[in-house]
């Protein structure tokens, strides 16, 4: 949906959903939609968000959206290869945005030698936090936690063969290493 001003804002039909079934919707653009891991952010990758005019949303997190992101991905690869672009970004800035969360609730990445640390990037730091935090949102969840972890390592996998990837590299001129490194570290934080 776009604003009066031209604003992209997507709306998520929260609800009673469950993890097969699609929603089908009239008019341009994308009509059918599957609705894996929507209950899961409903319920647990939210955070209510007070407007200056007094309306309450409910917004989700930066992690929530790295997960929808990466199922829509799933989903249509070929359809959503700005959603590699938009997570490539999301780790980019996510340790500048999230600081107080990252040395508060996962301050147990910083309890190594200063040698250690030093060979780790803000972006690996950022990714593993986006992994606990999505394993947060999904954890009850054995089916969706199952997929997201295949859909990572089979990006790790591909490595430069995967679109993904790809769009990763050109959207921060980073090398495949790097961006490689940071699912890696992504999936850590899922799988620990």
């Amino acid at each position: 949906m776009f604003s009066p001003t031209g604003v992209q804002v997507d709306i998520l039909p929260f609800g009673e959903i469950e993890i097969d079934d699609s929603v089908s919707l009239a008019g341009a653009g994308l009509t059918n939609i599957k609705e894996n891991g929507f209950m899961e952010v409903y319920k647990a990758g939210t955070e209510e968000v007070s407007m200056l005019t007094g309306h309450v949303f409910k917004v989700a997190t930066l992690p929530a959206i790295v997960l929808l992101k990466l199922i829509a991905f799933d989903d249509r690869p070929e359809k959503r290869l700005k959603d590699a672009r938009d997570i490539a970004n999301i780790i980019n800035i996510y340790f500048d945005l999230q600081a107080d969360l990252i040395y508060t609730e996962h301050s147990d990445l910083f309890l190594t030698s200063e040698e250690e640390l030093n060979k780790v990037s803000l972006q690996e730091i950022a990714a593993m936090v986006i992994g606990r935090e999505i394993k947060k949102v999904i954890n009850k969840n054995e089916l969706l936690l199952g997929r997201i972890k295949r859909i990572l390592e089979n990006q790790i996998s591909q490595s430069e063969k995967s679109a993904f990837n790809r769009n990763m590299v050109e959207e921060t001129g980073s090398p495949f290493a790097t961006v490689i490194s940071w699912l890696k570290s992504m999936l850590i934080g899922i799988s620990t």
